[in-house]
């Protein structure tokens, strides 16, 4: 099997998400479905006494055309392509396209096969997407046989739990975060801004919903009007020094949907001793994030939402950070938390650090009690938001102004090789031996230079005058930030280092490159019932 994708404006960010894709584009178009019949028996009547045959056409679709599936007709919903169940007589092409007819034997197998979903079942071991190596299986609803893609699977995953049609294609909406119905039977028309990102669309709802399928993870389609709740808690990171010096922060949430949007609301909650004291909240809340209407503090006061279901969309920090992903639970009771621990600091996604598994727990055969859980999420980041470090006393300087900024550096002070004069922008390389430093040249002008660095002793020597570009103060969401525009050297590292206004003060400003590979995400967290368990085990709360 293999995917080819022919549309130049489909995002290129898709190549190597949570490395499961490692080529896409966009397809041609849709292959059907472009209207929406009512879900079940074409016209809504009773089947005709003396069946006539029925034609299945559309394409599979995944961010382009889908070659090597296997379509047929679900009749006994069992999640695959059973002998006798109506089927195409061979696999999808490279435009993805399949067509078969069958005739039913009577009125009642006409109208059970009417009713039945569509299965494309799709190869592994894909040549052009060499990561995605396993089978899955995609669907689509009774009604709906136009196209078959992630977001059609979805939405059958909904009707086969029993929902209603109509409501879950309201409820996929809602949980992807996506605006019209008419998307989730074919978005290949959707617009794309910039092809080397994961932009907010249908597009990269779909590849998170694929990466879903090919990972084994079974889709969740969740009505919050219908829901029980039940609180819970994960355990999101814990720095750990010893029992009087760490930091531990986790997401606690009662459970209850928001009656409005559907959403569970989440806490970002901290703790932690400095050396036996309480650590300052505002040690613990260090960050701040531009949103659109200015900076917010990342703290226990700031929005933080998630839909319900798998995948699902979260909101954090007033919404200045949004991402999308899909998530699976694995039982660890009655496991060793030692090798827990260790697993889960060898693995992507660690969130426990300075816990050395071998010698930190009081008993070193502890056991996870009952209900303890591992949950792991991965997905992709839908923006990058500005962010400072109020707590990093290195990220402040001496300025309240960006101007004050820029007139102390001028390029007529800097000196070579030792690079006095200049303001650091970060690191060139991954290896962190290369740093980006620069001085200004006059009105909306810059002057880089690369110097050698020591990551260990924070030292530079031996700069270099490299590329000249342009600069200007930029307002965004209300705030005043130093934006370089062009002739910036390029760097192999994931974040941006610039300078903005923030308090009356001018801070060192980050944020992360919006190129995809940037901006993947994984996470490995213990849930509440694991993690105060664990606690006394490293002496966290026993006054030790």
């Amino acid at each position: 099997m293999h995917i080819r994708f022919t549309r130049a404006a489909v995002p290129s960010a898709c190549a190597g998400l949570l490395l499961a894709l490692s080529a896409c584009g966009g397809g041609g178009g849709g292959g059907g479905g472009g209207g929406f019949p009512p879900f079940g028996p074409p016209g809504g009547g009773n089947p005709p006494s003396s069946p006539s045959p029925v034609t299945v056409s559309g394409k599979v679709m995944v961010l382009g055309p889908v070659s090597g599936a296997l379509v047929c007709v679900d009749r006994n919903r069992s999640g695959a392509c059973d002998e006798g169940e109506p089927a195409a007589a061979n696999k999808t092409g490279e435009d993805g396209a399949y067509s078969f007819a069958y005739t039913p034997a009577d009125a009642a197998a006409a109208a059970e096969l009417a009713a039945a979903p569509l299965l494309a079942q799709v190869d592994g071991g894909n040549p052009s997407l060499p990561s995605f190596s396993q089978p899955f299986t995609m669907s689509a609803p009774a009604g709906h046989r136009g196209q078959v893609n992630p977001l059609t699977t979805l939405l059958q995953a909904g009707v086969a739990a029993g929902l209603a049609p109509e409501r879950a294609e309201a409820l996929v909406l809602l949980q992807l975060g996506l605006p019209e119905l008419a998307q989730l039977y074919d978005y290949q028309a959707v617009a794309v801004t910039d092809p080397g990102r994961f932009e907010d669309n249908a597009f990269t709802a779909a590849l998170v919903t694929a990466d879903a399928l090919h990972s084994g993870v079974a889709l969740r389609l969740v009505d919050p009007a219908t829901v029980t709740p039940v609180a819970s808690d994960q355990l999101a990171r814990l720095d750990f020094t010893r029992a009087d010096d760490y930091r531990a922060r986790t997401y606690p949430t009662d459970g209850v949907p928001d009656p409005a949007t559907g959403k569970l609301k989440l806490t970002d909650r901290r703790e932690g001793l400095t050396n036996g004291a309480p650590t300052a909240h505002d040690t613990l809340y260090g960050v701040v994030q531009l949103g659109a209407n200015g900076w917010v503090r990342c703290d226990e006061n700031a929005g933080f939402t998630s839909t319900l279901g798998t995948p699902s969309r979260s909101d954090y920090c007033g919404g200045t950070t949004r991402s999308l992903g899909h998530a699976a639970v694995t039982d660890i009771s009655g496991r060793k938390m030692a090798e827990v621990v260790a697993e889960v600091q060898a693995a992507d996604g660690n969130s426990i650090f300075g816990v050395v598994p071998a010698t930190a727990f009081a008993n070193p055969d502890a056991t996870f009690p009952a209900g303890s859980q591992l949950r792991y999420r991965r997905g992709v980041d839908l923006v990058q938001p500005y962010s400072i470090n109020l707590a990093n006393p290195s990220e402040t300087t001496s300025f309240t102004t960006l101007e004050a900024l820029i007139a102390a550096f001028p390029a007529s002070g800097a000196t070579l090789p030792a690079g006095t004069g200049t303001i650091s922008l970060g690191v060139l390389n991954e290896q962190q031996t290369r740093l980006l430093r620069a001085a200004f040249t006059g009105a909306g002008t810059v002057q880089y230079y690369a110097c050698n660095f020591d990551s260990a002793t924070n030292a530079y020597d031996t700069c270099a005058a490299t590329e000249t570009g342009t600069v200007e103060i930029r307002t965004e969401g209300g705030a005043r930030l130093l934006a370089f525009n062009s002739g910036h050297p390029p760097t192999d590292v994931g974040s941006l280092r610039t300078f903005g206004e923030y308090s009356g003060k001018v801070y060192v400003v980050r944020t992360t490159k919006s190129d995809a590979r940037y901006n993947l995400n994984s996470a490995r967290r213990l849930n509440g019932v694991a993690w105060e368990a664990m606690k006394p085990q490293l002496g966290i709360g026993s006054g030790a």
